[in-house]
């Protein structure tokens, strides 16, 4: 059975939308030519009407009609455009545009140090990983454009409309303290990063590019870890809306379990805030070694050099979820790049288990990691004693991990935990595919990003991305041989 007539099997996300509002946000979605056409129309119209003012003004009417009449169509002329710029801004953000992989978003291009092209229609930016200072200068040029997008869309959503601080509004030590946990090499590519985007920035000035600095970038990489780190506040407790979200917002999935070609898979669904553009703008990061680390395959998006799910050359494969907690000690890698250097030196499940026994993170999360062997959920600061609890898989007993506390036992019914537990083991009771269970209800959702199945085995990488409900869509295959060979681009 292909990914096209397993997905075609699966009941659509609208049948699991229980209030008007969720299911407005759903057909806005799932149709963003009629929404683009409707915009596009109101602006024409508004137009229209302004070009038509200098005729107006010449109707054999009196002064005093005639002003009222230009004064009026004026300021319907100005509604209707501000409307129409203000609502395509709005409805991105409300309710996010279905993205089609076949409408390439990036121009192909090269320079020294990476390449971005390619697969199929999956978008692959691979880089030349020992120079990290050349890798992340080729990351910030040659997805320059799409991290200035990215990055403006953020800025005004979490910063403008939300009131987060900026990162030059944190305390001056925090970010400085957290470059001090994060290891040198990955500091050298953040640098090479900027200044690559800069370069860009500069050929582009035309795009009025937002400016980055070495602050803005280290704070994006703490996203994975704001349900227990407030950079605002580093030494204090995290407040307790953090701890109650609300059941409208779901989390992050992943499960584990024997395939039907007995092999161990790995699927896995993120969910970010995609503003309406990190669907769309989503790629796979290729970060080739020639020394002693392991070539990477991270489903990321562009100016992030962190991991939140990945698979190496000896069929190590990873994925998190966030979990609440209390962090108020700046002490330990934040999440995306303890992911990530994991993923770069270790080959097994069990080697990650010991170096977390020996080398805990900035705060609690769970690292679920598979390879052909096994799968264990490590998960951080979990216990009642605030040790580390690990969850195994087993044979006939799927690896499930959502966004709960784990003592081992579940407790804070986070983003939604409880639903899609309850969807996912009714599912394992029908004997359906693994990969199936990504397209469930609540599994899949209004923040669905990624979708991704990985076999630590044979390599296999399937993605789907998407602005929302990426998991009902038709999964597309990674030629993964290039990208673990060990060779230069």
């Amino acid at each position: 059975m292909n990914d096209s007539t397993i997905h075609a099997t699966l009941p659509s996300p609208a049948e699991f939308l229980t209030s008007n509002k969720k299911r407005l946000k759903f057909w806005i979605h799932e149709h963003p030519l009629t929404m683009k056409v409707a915009n596009t129309a109101t602006f024409a119209f508004g137009i229209g009407l302004g070009c038509s003012i200098p005729y107006l003004s010449s109707l054999p009417v009196g002064t005093t009609a005639n002003l009222f009449i230009l004064g009026g169509v004026s300021l319907l002329s100005a509604s209707a455009c501000g409307i129409a710029t203000l609502s395509h801004l709005f409805l991105d953000i409300y309710a996010s545009p279905h993205h089609d992989m076949k409408n390439h978003d990036y121009i192909p291009n090269e320079c020294e140090g990476g390449k971005l092209y390619y697969d199929g229609d999956v978008p692959v930016l691979a880089l030349e990983g020992d120079n990290p200072f050349s890798a992340g200068k080729a990351h910030g040029y040659l997805c320059g454009e799409a991290i200035n997008t990215l990055v403006k869309r953020y800025e005004l959503v979490k910063h403008t409309l939300l009131g987060k601080p900026r990162a030059d509004q944190l305390p001056p030590l925090c970010l400085d303290s957290i470059r001090k946990q994060i290891p040198e090499e990955y500091l050298t590519e953040m640098k090479g990063l900027l200044e690559g985007y800069d370069l860009w920035a500069k050929e582009n000035w035309w795009n009025f590019p937002k400016i980055l600095t070495l602050n803005d970038i280290t704070l994006m990489h703490l996203v994975p870890d704001s349900l227990h780190f407030d950079p605002e506040n580093p030494t204090e407790k995290t407040s307790s809306d953090k701890k109650n979200l609300s059941q409208e917002i779901v989390g992050c999935t992943a499960i584990v379990d024997r395939s039907d070609n007995d092999v161990i898979q790995f699927a896995r669904n993120l969910d970010w805030s995609t503003y309406g553009l990190t669907g769309t703008k989503s790629l796979i990061i290729n970060r080739r070694f020639i020394d002693a680390r392991f070539n990477t395959v991270d489903v990321n998006v562009p100016g992030f050099i962190g991991t939140t799910t990945g698979q190496n050359s000896q069929g190590l494969c990873l994925a998190m979820n966030v979990c609440n907690g209390d962090t108020n000690e700046i002490k330990g890698m934040p999440a995306c790049f303890y992911n990530r250097y994991c993923l770069e030196n270790f080959k097994s499940v069990k080697e990650v288990e010991k170096y977390a026994e020996e080398h805990p993170p900035l705060g609690p999360y769970h690292l679920t990691a598979a390879d052909p062997e096994g799968a264990s959920t490590i998960h951080f600061f979990q216990s009642k004693e605030h040790q580390h609890v690990i969850r195994r898989w087993e044979e006939n007993k799927p690896l499930v991990t959502l966004n709960f506390r784990y003592k081992p036992t579940t407790s804070s019914d986070m983003l939604s935990s409880k639903k899609r537990l309850r969807v996912i083991s009714q599912h394992f009771n029908k004997k359906t595919p693994l990969e199936n269970a990504l397209a469930l209800p609540y599994v899949n959702n209004l923040y669905t990003t990624h979708s991704v199945v990985m076999t630590p085995k044979t390599g296999a990488i399937k993605v789907a991305f998407d602005n929302a409900y990426a998991g009902k869509e038709a999964l597309h295959n990674v030629s993964t041989a290039a990208l673990f060979a060990n060779n230069k681009i």
